[in-house]
This record gives C-alpha cells, structure tokens and sequence, in this order.
C-alpha cells in the first residue's frame, strides 16, 4: 500500500517542482553587446542624416547665390555693351563735328580773288573697314581682337575674330574667336545670332576637347542653351544643359548647368 501512495506522489512532487522553478530573465552578455552596437549605429544614422539635410541647404543656398551672381554679370554684360556703343557714336559725332570745324575755317579763309577747293569733309563710313592683318600671326591678331573688344571697339573685334577663323582655321585660337564673336552678340541680345556662332564651337572642335583647340567647348554649349532659353525654348535649354553636366562633369559650366536647370524647374 505505501508503495502505491509514494509511486502516485512522487510525479505530483517533481511536476511542482518544475512549475516553481524560477524562468532566467536576465540576457546574455552576448545579446546585450549587439544591442548596444545596434543603437549606436542608429545613432550614427541619425547623426548623417541630420548633417545631410544641413548640407543639402547649404547646397541649395549657394546655388541659389551663384545664379544670381551669374544673372547680374550677365545684365552687366549688357549694361557694358550699351556704354561701349554709345562710346563709339559719342567719338563718331565729335569726328564729324571736328571734321566739319575744319572745313568751314578752311572755307572762311579764302579770298574771292582766288577761290580754292574746300578740302572733302570725311564723313563716317557705315561700314567697318577690315584691319590690316597682312603678314600677321594667329596670336598677334586674337590680341588686337581682344584689345579691340575690351576698347568697345566690338565690330573692328569681330571682323578680326572671323578674319583669324577663316586665315587660320586650324589654330588652337580658332574656337576661342568663334566663341567670343558669340558672346558679342550675346552680350546685346541677339540671341539668335549669337546661337549660331556658339554651335560652331561645339560642333567643330568638341573632338579636340580638352586640348587648347577645343577648350571652349563647354562654355560654348552652356552659352548655346542660355541661347535658347533667351528664345523661349527651355525644354531645348534643359535637353543642353543635361548634356553639359553630362559630357564635362568637372567643369565649372558644368556647375553652372545644374544651377541653370534648378532655376528651369528641372
């Protein structure tokens, strides 16, 4: 009988055991290290991403400076080519004023006993006449050009520009004078004309880009799609600037472009 009792007791007092023995809780030394690593990491993450959102304002500020500064130089620009001009037919009308002083003295002193030719008074041709370049250099005529655009004197530059393209086709300074021929009429808003100039430079000498005899190409393509934009059409614009950031990526029109597009809504 007693082995019976004892027999059926005996689970009873083992399964009660089981049941009050207390559950380990506490983690393992393992399970707690990578849960500080995780949270450190989040940590970090969250450290980028704020600095991230900091720079991309900053970013987005200094963009927005560089196109204003790039708009005032280019109404500058204007502003120059306006004084330049006005310049030049300031000199033009004192030319005729001094050359018409001189004829009317001439005329003044002489005597009716013997009556003399009045000297022809020189009045201002409409028409550029073309520097004498015979004999001259690539160099030496890109110099009287450049000095000539910095005088105001901008037809007497571009003559000498395009006399250097067609002279000296193949000069590494061809680009550049083709370039600058643009600008001029850039400068005053003859967009149009200005866009055909630019175009040359990119479609003749982007193959010798970066050597000295394509070196304008970059600026002459992000001058081609300001061309554009100026005409209205900024989805041709965007399509030149992609192109741009694109093809020369490090360059400083590059930057420009992006600033361009931003601006473009794109």
């Amino acid at each position: 009988m007693k082995k019976i009792l004892i027999a059926a007791v005996f689970p009873l007092l083992l399964a009660g055991c089981v049941q009050t023995q207390p559950v380990n809780t506490t983690p393992t030394p393992e399970k707690s290290a990578y849960n500080k690593k995780l949270e450190e990491l989040e940590r970090r993450v969250s450290e980028i991403e704020a600095k991230t959102i900091q720079n991309n304002a900053r970013i987005k500020t200094l963009n927005e400076r560089v196109a204003r500064v790039e708009d005032r130089l280019v109404e500058d620009e204007k502003d120059i080519y306006e004084l330049k001009k006005a310049s030049e037919q300031t000199k033009k009308i004192l030319n005729e004023i001094t050359v018409s002083a001189k004829s009317a003295i001439q005329s003044a002193n002489q005597t009716p006993q013997q009556p003399e030719e009045s000297a022809p008074v020189e009045q201002p041709s409409s028409e550029i006449q073309t520097p004498e370049v015979i004999n001259v250099s690539d160099e030496d005529i890109y110099k009287k050009a450049f000095n000539a655009m910095e005088s105001g004197e901008l037809d007497t530059a571009r003559i000498l520009f395009e006399t250097l393209v067609k002279r000296y086709p193949d000069s590494p300074l061809a680009d550049n004078s083709l370039y600058w021929i643009g600008e001029i009429f850039y400068s005053h808003g003859d967009y149009a004309t200005a866009l055909d100039y630019f175009k040359k430079v990119v479609d003749n000498y982007s193959k010798y880009y970066p050597s000295p005899k394509g070196n304008k190409v970059p600026a002459a393509l992000l001058k081609e799609a300001l061309c554009y934009k100026g005409l209205g059409d900024n989805t041709k614009a965007k399509q030149l600037l992609k192109q741009l950031i694109s093809k020369y990526p490090s360059t400083n029109e590059a930057a420009i472009a992006k600033v361009k597009l931003m601006e473009l809504g794109d």
